[in-house]
């Protein structure tokens, strides 16, 4: 943000806007262009040209500021100069010295015409260091100047408006050099000359910095207020823009999210109005993040849109990852033929750089996750073992770890154990090897391996399902110790070890109960009973299939396989009377289910 863009501003009132989401959010997509009916007067072409500015559409800007210049009002000195100072800026930010002389010379005569000497005795003397940032040399330069000045004022008891310009720029040096609190007292300064001179154009602009200074230096309630001043005072389009952004940031961090929605959504159109397009993409991500924390999914979903759109329009690379967490917003909402479509076509048209490559894996990754649902399990093993090697050659290590594990669990799933072996043990290997360890990702690897090759009968896996546990001890959760002592159990029975079955299915039960799992508690008891039925404990067998139901609201399905293990367990004791008792009941709830 340029020094110039900061001390200048004009025009349009903030319009109250209190419309319904969706429709709004639906307008911003029909009216992506913005705006672009031509301004009537100079001070209407002043405020296009900042907007320009701003949006770093210079070419743009320039052609504002010159009808402006042409237009009713461009021969009032103050709009002259103004139109002048943007034309000059707009060339100095291209790097365009030569372009940005003449517009320069025209502002000195005219302020030498105005008996405005000092001002462009400064101006000539200091020339494009007040229209950019300036360099550290030029910085000290400003400073100097800066103390030379307000003596003057000091002396002469008089407020000037070139004070507050050097101000401005010298903020903008300090910010970069020392950080925000050393430069707060400067652009209070600036604003307080503004004020003092009446200059509403140029203090909305310092107002804006001076917001942001706040911020930093995190003097939040005083940032907020500053940026109220300036949405209700006259300032163009984008100056309003970046206020309610602000706002948004502000009630989002101090968990204000109704808030934070209407100025994230007031951003996003003054933004896009104003053909802002960084603006408008970063508002409309922020507005997607806060209605998915209010479940807001086709509000979640249309934001994102908006922000994918404003990217692609200014093009710039945030649209990928912005189109990327759209696609995952459209996964959490199950809407995979939608995700499908934009996780494809975002995989398609990624390039070869180590950043797109780590981009379009994410993509393939959810786009997996799409087609799975969509029953294409082998369209979704193409796209994970592209994942993991894509991950694997911008070496990160943990993704392509987690995409050999979603491609191994599918590989079981269709009961291609060789393949799902081949992709657990890639993973183990590298989850092993990462420099940054996530023991969360090497518990999955270890659980995943371990639970095949148990189920292949090999007893190496049971030493894989240990090691998982003493992690999930150290830094999982309580249903995660229930879920790998549950596979420990399946583990001890396929290898043919009955007694370790039960006692783990019965610890695994306790576990789950623990972590308020009920339901699969109660799985987990049934499972021990039938382990121990093929024991022949049916006695002992009898007690936990009835206990796995009595002691906790069972769902239906949990209820008929007790009932079913309980009455073979009754049967086999020669309790045929109660075994027929407990069949009737089986039928009525069979009938329930169907029904």
């Amino acid at each position: 943000m340029s020094a110039i863009l900061r001390r200048h501003s004009i025009g349009v009132t903030l319009v109250q806007m209190t419309s319904p989401l969706i429709p709004r959010l639906t307008a911003l997509l029909e009216a992506a262009g913005g705006t672009t009916v031509p301004a009537d007067d100079a001070a209407g072409w002043l405020d296009l040209a900042y907007e320009g500015a701003y949006g770093e559409r210079f070419r743009t800007a320039a052609e504002a500021a010159e009808a402006g210049l042409r237009s009713p009002g461009g021969e009032d000195p103050e709009n002259r100069l103004m139109l002048l100072r943007i034309l000059a800026g707009v060339h100095e930010m291209r790097g365009d010295s030569a372009a940005s002389a003449p517009f320069i010379a025209q502002r000195l005569s005219l302020l030498r015409e105005l008996g405005r000497f000092r001002q462009a005795r400064v101006e000539d003397d200091l020339g494009a260091m007040l229209l950019r940032e300036p360099d550290r040399v030029e910085g000290e330069i400003l400073s100097r100047v800066a103390e030379d000045l307000r003596a003057e004022d000091q002396a002469s008891g008089n407020v000037t408006v070139e004070l507050a310009d050097v101000l401005s720029s010298l903020a903008v040096r300090r910010l970069q050099d020392e950080g925000p609190e050393p430069t707060l007292p400067l652009v209070q300064e600036a604003c307080a000359i503004l004020t003092a001179l009446d200059r509403p154009e140029a203090l909305a602009g310092a107002r804006m910095f001076l917001a942001h200074t706040l911020l930093l230096s995190g003097e939040i309630a005083e940032a907020l207020t500053t940026a109220g001043l300036v949405l209700a005072a006259p300032a163009n389009r984008a100056v309003h823009g970046a206020m309610a952004m602000l706002q948004a940031t502000i009630h989002h961090h101090e968990d204000r999210n109704l808030e934070a929605i209407e100025s994230a959504l007031r951003s996003v159109e003054l933004y896009a109005a104003a053909r802002v397009r960084k603006g408008a993409a970063s508002a409309a991500a922020l507005l997607a993040g806060l209605t998915g924390e209010e479940d807001d999914g086709e509000a979640s979903v249309l934001a994102w849109r908006v922000a994918v759109q404003q990217a692609e329009l200014g093009e710039f690379r945030e649209s990928r990852l912005l189109s990327l967490a759209l696609g995952q917003q459209l996964l959490e909402l199950d809407d995979y033929p939608e995700a499908e479509k934009v996780l494809d076509a975002l995989s398609v048209r990624l390039g070869g750089s180590a950043e797109d490559r780590s981009t379009r894996a994410r993509a393939l990754m959810g786009l997996g996750h799409a087609v799975t649902h969509l029953k294409r399990p082998l369209e979704a093993m193409s796209h994970w073992n592209e994942a993991a090697e894509l991950f694997s050659e911008v070496q990160e290590t943990d993704e392509a770890a987690r995409a050999h594990l979603a491609a191994g669990a599918l590989a079981a799933s269709l009961d291609r154990l060789e393949v799902a072996r081949g992709h657990y043990e890639r993973g183990l290997e590298l989850v092993e090897h990462s420099e940054d360890l996530d023991p969360l990702v090497l518990l999955q690897a270890l659980h995943s391996l371990g639970h095949l090759l148990t189920r292949a009968e090999d007893q190496t896996g049971i030493d894989h399902l240990d090691r998982a546990l003493a992690l999930a001890r150290e830094h999982g959760t309580t249903w995660q110790r229930a879920d790998i002592t549950d596979s420990l159990a399946r583990g001890w029975t396929a290898l043919g070890e009955g007694t370790k079955a039960v006692a783990a299915g019965l610890e695994a039960a306790d576990l789950f109960a623990e972590a308020g799992d009920e339901d699969a508690a109660g799985d987990a008891e049934v499972f021990a009973a039938k382990v121990l039925l093929e024991m022949g404990r049916a006695d002992e067998a009898e007690t936990i299939f009835r206990m796995s139901t009595d002691e906790r609201e069972a769902s239906p399905a949990l209820m008929a396989d007790a009932l079913e293990g309980q009455i073979e367990a009754l049967m086999r004791q020669g309790k045929a009377e109660a075994a027929a008792d407990l069949r009737r009941k089986l039928t009525r709830l069979k009938r329930r289910m169907r029904s």
